[in-house]
């Protein structure tokens, strides 16, 4: 095994394992991009890919774009204009932008959006679409003045990405259903009166029961309400 194969498998497996533990957005951001300095990028974001109709706003589930260039892209909704959103929905193969959009005809907005990330560094990068089985599409993207990357690097990238993007899921996950247990928490007194009202027992303070109880079926519909994935 050459250098560059220990080099990347080392990579890899730090990834991997910091990734598996971590317990916050920010821990697998930091192991994310440790790894994509590696192969040269100095910056990367992951988001799902919104409809037509909708912003991408809600969508970004990790960002490590420079800011100005975060803020500028969200405030014009670049997402629908981005040749790389509209390549990554066509193909389920990882690609280089420069080799994936050299022989596309690029209309005049697209052109606008890859010369304004050039300002910002990214004059290239590489790009792994995410597609699942109930049609939820997602992007991991990085980018960089410069792209030059060995078969096994982009592959490692790729496998990364993979990983990354499903740690972010689970992680978000778990956040929601925990936001959904303190929604559904009561206290002692609380449980006592919808004990008592279960029973058909009359209640001191019958006015204040039956609103802590409708109040309690209100926040249990709220939560069985679907939610927007993002």
């Amino acid at each position: 095994m050459n250098s560059e194969a220990v080099a990347t498998a080392n990579v890899m497996f730090d990834f991997l394992s910091e990734t598996a533990a971590a317990k916050s957005k920010d821990e697998i951001l930091g192991s994310l991009d440790r790894s994509a300095r590696h192969f040269g990028f100095s910056c990367f974001a992951i988001s799902g890919i919104p409809l037509p109709t909708e912003r991408i706003d809600s969508y970004f589930m990790l960002n490590a774009w420079p800011s100005e260039w975060f803020d500028h892209y969200v405030s014009h909704n670049y997402v629908h204009a981005d040749p790389v959103i509209q390549l990554s929905k066509m193909q389920d193969g990882a690609f280089v932008w420069s080799e994936a959009l050299r022989d596309q005809e690029l209309g005049r907005h697209a052109r606008r959006v890859m010369n304004e990330a050039r300002e910002f560094k990214m004059k290239d990068g590489y790009s792994v679409p995410l597609h699942s089985a109930s049609g939820f599409q997602a992007i991991v993207t990085f980018g960089a003045e410069k792209v030059d990357l060995s078969g096994a690097a982009r592959g490692a990238l790729h496998i990364l990405s993979i990983y990354a993007h499903n740690a972010l899921r689970g992680l978000m996950a778990k956040e929601a259903r925990s936001r959904d247990r303190s929604l559904l928490r009561i206290t002692a007194r609380e449980r006592e009166i919808i004990q008592w009202c279960a029973a058909g027992d009359d209640v001191p303070g019958s006015g204040v029961a039956r609103s802590i109880v409708e109040l309690s079926g209100q926040g249990r519909e709220r939560v069985s309400l679907p939610q927007q994935a993002s």
